[in-house]
Formats: C-alpha cells, sequence, structure tokens
C-alpha cells in the first residue's frame, strides 16, 4: 500500500472516529435531554398540584370571608336592634297583658305608641293599634289583641260578641 492510501485509510479512519465521537456525544446529549424532559415534567407535575392546592385555598378563604361578612353583617342587625330597643320600656297593662311602649326621652317627636310584645320577642316591631273603644290594643302582624283596661262583668256580657268576633 502506498503511502497516500494509507493517508486515505488513516483520513477515513479518523472520519469514521470523529463520527463515532459525534454519536457517542450526540447521544449523552439525548441522554441530558431525555433526563431534562423528565425533570421538566415532575416540575411541571408540582406546579399542577401546588396550584391545585393554592385554588383549593383561595376558596376556603373566599369561603371564610363570606362567611365573616355575613357574621359582622349578624353583629350590626344585633346592634341596631338593641339600639331600637333601647327606645322602648316594656310595661303592663292593669290586665296583666305586656307591650313595649316608646320612651318619651327618646321619641323624638315620634307619637307615643305600644309595640306587639310577642313580635319583638321574634326581633320584629309592629305597632299596636287601639279597637273599638281602645279597651284593647291589635298587632296586624301576628294578630294578637291585647285588653287594656278590666271590663266590669256588665260591659264584658254587652261587649263579648264584639270580642269574640
Amino acid at each position: 500500500m502506498t503511502d497516500a492510501g494509507m493517508l486515505g485509510q488513516i483520513s477515513s479512519v479518523l472520519a469514521s472516529a470523529k463520527a463515532l465521537g459525534d454519536i457517542v456525544k450526540s447521544a449523552h446529549e439525548l441522554t441530558n435531554y431525555n433526563e431534562l424532559v423528565a425533570a421538566v415534567s415532575e416540575v411541571n407535575a408540582k406546579l399542577m398540584a401546588a396550584t391545585s392546592v393554592a385554588l383549593a385555598s383561595q376558596e376556603k378563604q373566599a369561603a371564610l370571608a363570606e362567611r365573616v361578612r355575613e357574621l359582622e353583617q349578624q353583629v350590626a342587625q344585633a346592634k341596631d336592634w338593641e339600639g331600637q330597643m333601647q327606645r322602648y320600656a316594656l310595661v303592663e297593662f292593669p290586665t296583666g297583658a305586656i307591650s313595649y311602649r316608646l320612651k318619651q326621652d327618646v321619641a323624638n317627636g315620634e307619637l307615643s305608641h305600644h309595640i306587639c310584645a310577642a313580635c319583638v320577642d321574634q326581633r320584629a316591631i309592629s305597632k299596636l293599634q287601639p279597637v273599638g273603644d281602645k279597651r284593647f290594643l291589635y298587632c296586624h302582624n301576628c294578630k294578637l289583641r291585647i285588653q287594656t283596661v278590666p271590663m266590669s262583668p256588665a260591659l264584658r256580657r254587652a261587649t263579648s260578641s264584639y270580642i269574640d268576633g
């Protein structure tokens, strides 16, 4: 074999070795790429799980914030109710019936009136209206009729049809 032929073969072997080196390097990079893809996939899975937990936490936080708002509203309503009821005093009529009467010192120009004790127990204010000869007060809300003045037996017989009707 001639020097030129041998040089051609050596050159060919070197080219083949270089090609083999490139293939090995590419295979190694491919392994690194596959590892990188696997690592990125794992990170994505963890991010998705963390996002899911964060969303669930936000939903819980929103529900808790709504509950706090509801409770604050209930507290405000209770304070408002207490403020309204501070304007009234519980009174007992000679018949033993009870109602709440507007305190004159906090009337602020409002006419004197009674409100139904049964409705107050249900957190409602219903003004009692006089019926007939004003011996009775009537609640239009709960239909309660309160006798305010005891009747004589004769008057009781005379008005029994009106009262019972």
